[in-house]
């Protein structure tokens, strides 16, 4: 049986376009959600994927390894 590959080489130019992409993606269905003229149920479908994708923008931004600035004595800035 196979696996589910873990480990995706990816460049920061990728991860940006992903986010770019899904941040594209949330903005039209909240604007469709908005809409007066929309239906409910499909507003409330819409509503369910606008979480699922904060969702994996959340875990997108909870994977980036973040760099901070180190004073002399070794003790992160700010």
């Amino acid at each position: 049986m196979s696996t589910y590959n873990e480990m995706f080489k990816l460049t920061l130019k990728d991860v940006d376009l992903i986010e770019r992409a899904v941040r594209q993606q949330i903005t039209l269905l909240s604007s469709m959600e908005a809409s007066a003229q929309y239906k409910q149920p499909k507003a409330a479908a819409n509503h369910k994927k606008i979480i699922e994708l904060m969702h994996v923008l959340g875990n997108l931004h909870n994977q980036k390894i973040w760099y901070g600035q180190k004073h002399h004595t070794g003790v992160p800035l700010g």
